[in-house]
């Protein structure tokens, strides 16, 4: 009787855990040559229908991502060049290591702030790029050179 009861218990402790699914902020174009997406990684609670809940559609009207490619003088790809993303607002920076086609995602970040991205790499660096709370692109690329 007490073991029927402890499955019991426990069967209805299993049935009452909220499903959650795993899911990454990925960019088709931001894979590196293993298929894996950037960095950026996401836990939230699996819609019923497949549809996004209220609380994503919500985040996705005040957020969007940023993309984009670094290169050399010559306007080859330069992996390992370190990406450094600005908040305007709150100066916090956020860097990011370029990939082997020199690409780089940022995700997450408000539609209502400015931010400045700056490439490095061996001493050297791109001129500063500003990506403005103005510009209406859902998800904007920009490219950096480094000369």
């Amino acid at each position: 009787m007490l073991k029927k009861m402890a499955l019991s218990v426990l069967v209805a402790a299993v049935v009452s855990i909220p499903a959650y699914s795993q899911s990454t902020n990925t960019d088709p174009k931001a894979n590196d040559q293993n298929g894996n997406g950037p960095p950026a990684f996401v836990m939230s609670k699996a819609p019923k229908d497949g549809n996004p809940t209220k609380e994503d559609q919500k985040r996705l009207a005040t957020e969007r991502p940023v993309s984009g490619f670094v290169t050399d003088a010559d306007g080859k790809p330069l992996e390992g060049a370190i990406v450094q993303l600005k908040n305007t607002r709150t100066l916090q920076v956020r860097s990011f290591i370029t990939r082997e086609k020199g690409d780089y995602y940022f995700a997450g970040l408000s539609k209502d702030v400015d931010y400045e991205l700056l490439a490095k790499s061996n001493g050297k660096a791109s001129t500063s790029k500003t990506l403005s709370s103005f510009d209406t692109k859902p998800a904007p690329v920009v490219n950096l050179q480094i000369k």
